[in-house]
């Protein structure tokens, strides 16, 4: 299957009522790039139903008429595949956030934007429509190549059922790519495939996700064999292979002249060595051992196809991963508000994370718990955790940093700051219902002070009605403030700790999440202990 990439439209619109900016732009990128201009959202939409389509479509917010936001939005629904990126002035957390979320919007850039991050927003966008136009001209060929198989007389199944095994193969392998969750499960349904296809299990996986020449051996796991570079291989098969992009195989007439580093790259006997490649270069090299192996002419096209597929599916997905990191970074920046104006948390968000994947590891084996706390479940309690205390960033530093002990008064306005970050987390939910994490996060800020028995605050909700989440952060909330240093006591010893959680057993905390604590007791103290707070002049 030949992806005929260079038919791909490499055009890209610029769409702004700024029209000597624009014409600034043309003239800055014309040379790399085909740029067409557009005043306004009504006419960028006449040139794309007349020159369309676009591989990249760049559009300002504040626009008289039709605004950044809904012409982008129309731009999807009508070309799905065109990369479209927001180029504006407004600089607001919540604009950022729209247009991530209603303009389908893969980079977010502020005016003025100077030439460099403009080439490689371009540079990058052309790439990633590449890659969704690849992607769906491989599906319409499976679809086509399916269609054809379908078509097979049925006296001929017991000779088709023999040739087509690798397609069969090659075809199941690309419609699980679609339930594939992460580059980990990538890689391993890779691998499964592989040993299916060639019935050959001696398997090595070498990777570099940042196309940057740097490999390291990504399975099996845990190898411990060191990575390289692709610029200091001794010459040999492997670099060659690197350098020319072409499979390399063992050849049953002659012998094959492989270095010590090519033999090293192997688990086994070398019998052939497949890259996987991109536009940029390779990313990867898939590496099979077998004394007395033989395949086939079929074989060896649906293992090129299989590794054609992956290299475009671990690039996709690459890309998704770097924006769910993009995304927890900006969940620990807004946690950092508090923090930086409460310097006695120090590593109290990520031991928090930890404790919380714990209690969520416990509760999700249990009868009541085993439908609630899913996978997902526990993803949004640990990314969302760090929010917990982002209503401080609404207490007077008077009372957030006093050192001592608050009044009455004093402790009647800490309180409000739970109301605060429930109150600033609902609004965003409200605007965006859709992220889960969110309201986790909001059920979280709201609820990480109320207590079993309906004492706490702000809401004195009692028991179950007290969100799971809550009630959790409850918990392992607590105990990290009895095991670390505060400017007005020194850390409780483990006993201690314990036993005041063990004391706060249905009147403070949920018995079910005592439990769990308790059968975690001994991780949460080797945790206490690793990510213990740093703090000069305290031994």
């Amino acid at each position: 299957m030949t992806l005929l990439s260079s038919s791909f439209s490499h055009k890209i619109l610029f769409v702004d009522d700024e029209v000597l900016l624009m014409e600034g732009i043309k003239r800055q990128l014309r040379k790399d790039f085909e740029i067409t201009v557009a005043e306004g959202g009504e006419a960028a939409l006449q040139i794309l139903a007349q020159e369309g389509p676009f591989a990249v479509v760049i559009s300002d917010y504040n626009m008289p008429g039709m605004d950044g936001i809904t012409f982008l939005n129309e731009v999807y629904q009508r070309f799905p595949q065109t990369i479209l990126v927001m180029l504006t002035g407004r600089a607001e957390l919540n604009v950022a956030v729209n247009a991530f979320n209603n303009a389908h919007i893969t980079r977010f850039l502020n005016k003025p934007c100077s030439r460099e991050i403009l080439q490689e927003t371009l540079t990058e966008g052309l790439e990633q429509y590449r890659l969704r136009m690849s992607e769906q001209l491989l599906q319409a060929q499976l679809q086509q190549a399916n269609q054809q198989l379908n078509q097979l007389n049925s006296q001929l199944e017991s000779l088709v059922e023999q040739k087509t095994r690798a397609l069969k193969l090659q075809y199941h392998y690309v419609a699980n790519m679609a339930q594939m969750t992460s580059s980990t499960a990538i890689i391993q349904a890779l691998v499964h495939a592989v040993s299916q296809l060639t019935d050959l299990h001696d398997i090595t996986l070498w990777l570099s996700p940042q196309l940057d020449g740097q490999f390291s051996c990504y399975y099996p796991p845990d190898s411990g064999l060191p990575s390289f570079s692709a610029t200091n291989c001794v010459d040999g098969v492997i670099a060659k292979l690197l350098n020319d992009k072409l499979l390399w195989q063992r050849n049953a007439v002659t012998t094959p002249v492989l270095n010590a580093f090519d033999v090293s790259l192997f688990s086994g006997s070398p019998f052939m060595s497949v890259p996987l490649h991109s536009k940029q270069g390779v990313l990867g090299l898939l590496n099979i051992s077998g004394d007395q192996a033989i395949l086939e002419s079929d074989v060896l096209e649906a293992l090129t196809g299989m590794t054609d597929i992956t290299a475009t599916a671990l690039q996709s997905r690459w890309h998704r991963e770097a924006s769910d990191d993009a995304q927890d970074a900006i969940i620990n920046a807004l946690a950092k508000l508090s923090e930086y104006r409460d310097p006695e948390t120090g590593l109290h968000l990520l031991r928090l994370k930890i404790y919380s994947e714990l209690i969520c590891r416990f509760l999700a084996e249990t009868d009541k718990y085993r439908d609630i706390v899913t996978p997902e479940f526990t993803q949004d309690l640990v990314r969302s955790s760090p929010l917990h205390d982002i209503g401080k960033v609404g207490i007077p530093d008077a009372i957030l940093k006093k050192p001592g002990r608050l009044t009455p008064e004093e402790f009647e306005i800490m309180k409000t700051h739970a109301q605060i970050g429930g109150d600033t987390l609902r609004s965003v939910y409200e605007q965006f219902p859709s992220q889960s994490f969110i309201k986790c996060g909001m059920e979280v800020a709201y609820g990480h002070h109320e207590k079993w028995n309906g004492q706490g605050y702000p809401l004195g909700l009692q028991g179950e009605s007290i969100p799971l989440v809550a009630r959790i952060i409850a918990l392992v909330d607590v105990y990290d403030a009895l095991t670390t240093r505060r400017v007005y006591k020194p850390p409780f010893s483990r006993e201690q700790a314990k036993n005041i959680i063990i004391a706060g057993n249905g009147s403070h905390f949920d018995p079910v999440i005592v439990s769990a604590f308790l059968s975690n007791e001994g991780e949460f103290y080797k945790i206490a202990e690793q990510y213990a707070d740093v703090i000069e002049g305290v031994e």
